[in-house]
């Protein structure tokens, strides 16, 4: 193998890719950096999965052809669950029916920003 020939191969994985495939390689990078944020709003891990599929074009297998796809598993959010009660007519409803409402729901929606914590209004709108 003669020196050109050495110079012209890719020497590494990263240097392949780059150099066969350079939208795969930026788009896994934007991808990373899309997963990376999404890991630090979650605390919980996630993926990115490169599948390469290589085909041979002629029946000598002279050249091949590179397929790639992208898949990546983002964290979720902890979605926070709704008390809801049952009626008498097997509905769900904000209220429990054995006891008497403190507010209005409109008193409810109006209600301005407080601490969930400890009850507390932050701001009081008058």
């Amino acid at each position: 193998m003669s020196k050109d020939e050495t110079q012209k191969k890719p020497g590494s994985f990263a240097a392949f890719l780059a150099s066969t495939r350079p939208k795969t390689d930026l788009e896994l990078h934007d991808e990373l950096t899309k997963l990376v944020a999404a890991i630090e709003e979650t605390g919980k891990g996630g993926t990115i999965t490169l599948t390469l599929e290589f085909k041979p074009i002629d029946d000598a297998v002279s050249a091949l052809k590179v397929n790639d796809k992208i898949t990546v598993k983002r964290p979720e959010k902890n979605r926070q669950g709704s008390i809801t009660y049952v009626d008498r007519d097997h509905t769900l409803s904000r209220r429990d029916p054995s006891s008497m409402p403190l507010f209005d729901d409109d008193d409810i929606r109006n209600a301005p920003a407080h601490d969930p914590a400890t009850g507390e209004i932050k701001e009081l709108n008058e």
